[in-house]
Parts: structure tokens; C-alpha cells; sequence
């Protein structure tokens, strides 16, 4: 009887029989209550019992699987608004794409209403042609057209666009001709300051930028003035467009301005050109050939 609690140890073994029938009688009369109720209901005690004691882990696994459905249905509103929001960059980008082209034909038949509206205006005959190469320089010095002699090109016939002088041809075959843009070193052509009306000469360098040379010190230049061309040079009819003064470093008294002038035309990047008759005709036997190094005499 050790194992009992303390209370029931001091009892003695009559009353402690007592208490035990007694509790029996209690248990059992509380197991018959429940299961007349659980019968009233329509259940088994058993049954009732394993409800119960299911009921937490039943609750449990719902709110589990409540939640997982939750995630998988974000999950695929996710996915949804990803494919969507997929498909509408795509239609963005179509559409922009669609855009730029648009502006591209605009500029290209702005470019080509420019260039008929400079040949109407330009003495007769004027030949259109585009450029098809370029010498492979960063900058281009000469570039190659798609008209030739059997187009009516000529040697030395300058080339123009709307925005301002190219050059001139310095080199024809039946289908293609060369040009010596203005920006090549070994280029030169008779300008006109438009607001002094002074005379000098325009020196390609091989860089974005000519050299504008025997301007007196004495003469007020401004940056922004226009260069144009004299007619001087036999090549250029006058009064064409060269460029804008960029830079100048004055010089003072005698000495001679250092002027730097962009040239208006696109040098880097032409499509379109016309080709004027040339004031000066060479036959093309007489043509300047490609510059080669000069040979040696023979010894």
C-alpha cells in the first residue's frame, strides 16, 4: 500500500475499500450518463471519444492545408501577372520598335524632300547618289557614291547635301565615283566670312574639325559665324555652305587668326549627296589617281 497517496495511507483499509467502491460507482455511473447521451445523439461513446481527441490535429492539418492553397493560388496569380506583364514588354518593345521606324521613314523622306528641293533650286544637270562606302577612317575622307560617268559624274564636280558642302569628285568609273570630303588633309577650297566678307582658305585635317587659314589679325571674327564658299577656287560656285566657326585663337597685328570651323554637312554620317556639274572640267584620263607614295627615280 505504499504506492497510495498520503491521505488514503492513514485511512484504514475498511474506508479505503469504501472510497474505491465508491469511485467506481461514480466512474461508471458517469461513463453509463455519457454514453446515454452520446446514444440520444445518434453516436457511439467511442466514437465520441476519438472525435475529440481528433479534434485538434484535425484542426491543424486544415489550417495546414488552408495555408498551402493559399501560397499555391498566390503562386500562380504570380505566375499569371509575370506571363502578362511578359507579354506586354514584348508589345511594348514591338511597339517601339514599330515607333522607330516610323521616325526613321519621317527623317528619310524629310532627308529626300531636302535633297529634290536642293536640286530643283541647283543648276542643271545635278545627279542624286548615294554613298555606298567610305574609306574605313573614323573619320571618313573620302567616300564612295553609287553614280558614275554613265550618270553624267564628272572630275571635280563638287558634292553637296542640304545641310552644306561634301567635297568634290576626285575619281570616276562608269558606275561609282570617289569624293574628297573637305575634312581630308589634302583638301582645300576658296571661304568666305559671311559677316566680314573676308577671303581665306579652308584646310581639311583629318578630324571632325577644318582649319580656316590667312585671316588677318586685323579682321573681327566671331564664334558662330558662317564660312561659305568664294567661288576663288574654280572648283565650288559661291556662296555655298561650308560651316560654322567653332573656335578662334586671335592673332594680333600682322600675325594671322587661327580658326577652327565644323564643317554644316554630315561628313560621318551621309546617305544622300548631289552632284553639281563642276566649274572646272578634266577629262578623267586626267583625273587625280588614288595617292600612293611617290616611286624613286630610276638610277
Amino acid at each position: 500500500m505504499s504506492g497510495l497517496p498520503p491521505p488514503l495511507q492513514k485511512l484504514d483499509p475498511a474506508r479505503r475499500v469504501v472510497l474505491l467502491v465508491a469511485g467506481l460507482l461514480l466512474a461508471q455511473f458517469l461513463l453509463m450518463s455519457l454514453h446515454a447521451r452520446a446514444r440520444s445523439l445518434g453516436q457511439s461513446l467511442p466514437r465520441t471519444i476519438v472525435l475529440t481527441a481528433l479534434q485538434p490535429l484535425q484542426k491543424a492539418a486544415d489550417a495546414a492545408v488552408t495555408s498551402l492553397v493559399a501560397v499555391w493560388s498566390g503562386y500562380v496569380d504570380l505566375r499569371g501577372v509575370y506571363v502578362a506583364n511578359q507579354r506586354l514588354r514584348e508589345e511594348n518593345d514591338r511597339l517601339r520598335l514599330a515607333l522607330v521606324e516610323r521616325e526613321r521613314e519621317a527623317l528619310d523622306g524629310r532627308r529626300l524632300r531636302e535633297l529634290l528641293a536642293l536640286k530643283q533650286a541647283a543648276p542643271s544637270p545635278t545627279v542624286v547618289a548615294n554613298v555606298i562606302a567610305g574609306d574605313g577612317t573614323p573619320w571618313f575622307r573620302q567616300v564612295t557614291l553609287d553614280k558614275g560617268a554613265l550618270d553624267g559624274v564628272l572630275v571635280n564636280a563638287p558634292v553637296v547635301t542640304p545641310q552644306g558642302v561634301v567635297g568634290r569628285v576626285v575619281a570616276v568609273g562608269p558606275t561609282a565615283a570617289i569624293v574628297q570630303t573637305i575634312a581630308d588633309g589634302q583638301a582645300g577650297l576658296g571661304a568666305t566670312l559671311a559677316v566680314s566678307r573676308v577671303n581665306g582658305e579652308l584646310r581639311g585635317q583629318n578630324q571632325p574639325l577644318c582649319r580656316l587659314d590667312n585671316i588677318s589679325g586685323l579682321t573681327e571674327v566671331s564664334e558662330g559665324e558662317m564660312a561659305l564658299t568664294s567661288g576663288l577656287d574654280g572648283v565650288y560656285p559661291k556662296g555655298l555652305i561650308i560651316g560654322v566657326v567653332e573656335a578662334v585663337e586671335r592673332g594680333s597685328g600682322a600675325g594671322l587668326h587661327r580658326i577652327l570651323v565644323r564643317p554644316s554637312a554630315p561628313l560621318e554620317r551621309l546617305e544622300e549627296v548631289a552632284i553639281l556639274p563642276p566649274t572646272v572640267r578634266v577629262a578623267v584620263s586626267d583625273a587625280p589617281r588614288a595617292s600612293s607614295p611617290a616611286k624613286p627615280p630610276s638610277k
